[in-house]
């Protein structure tokens, strides 16, 4: 995970208040009576409206954390869905007379072809990627 994703997974920081400087006044955001501190706004806010913008703020991150999990799952799910196709490389008899092979030259060049194939084939499918003509 590079250190951009572990940022953006951070949960917001809760903004800490010095309530024992609090005083009794309407707050700036809901106009109730209650206990209020400063805030970084040059306002006054009370415990409420802190809960509530911090609330926010998660939501928000929550959101953003949802979305990019489901930009990750069809991201996933696109690439589960390609398959590849490997291509024939076995020799024909009539290839194998242009260049001048034997016999036991084409057999073992066949074989070795398939042996090769095979072996492609298994890495891949343990990789999770589709085949085609399978």
């Amino acid at each position: 995970m590079t250190a951009l994703n572990k940022q953006a997974l951070r949960v917001p920081e809760r903004k800490r208040h010095d309530w024992s400087q609090a005083v009794m006044r309407d707050c700036d955001f809901c106009d109730q009576w209650s206990l209020t501190v400063k805030h970084e706004n040059s306002g006054c806010i009370c415990a409420i409206c802190c809960d509530a913008e911090y609330t926010s703020e998660l939501k928000c991150a929550l959101e953003s954390a949802i979305d990019r999990a489901e930009a990750a799952e069809k991201r996933i799910a696109e690439l589960e869905a390609r398959t590849v196709s490997i291509p024939e490389v076995r020799i024909t008899v009539a290839e194998s007379k242009r260049k001048n092979l034997t016999w036991r030259e084409l057999g073992a060049y066949n074989e070795g072809a398939d042996v090769a194939k095979e072996a492609i084939l298994a890495v891949i499918r343990a990789a999770g990627i589709g085949v085609k003509g399978e």
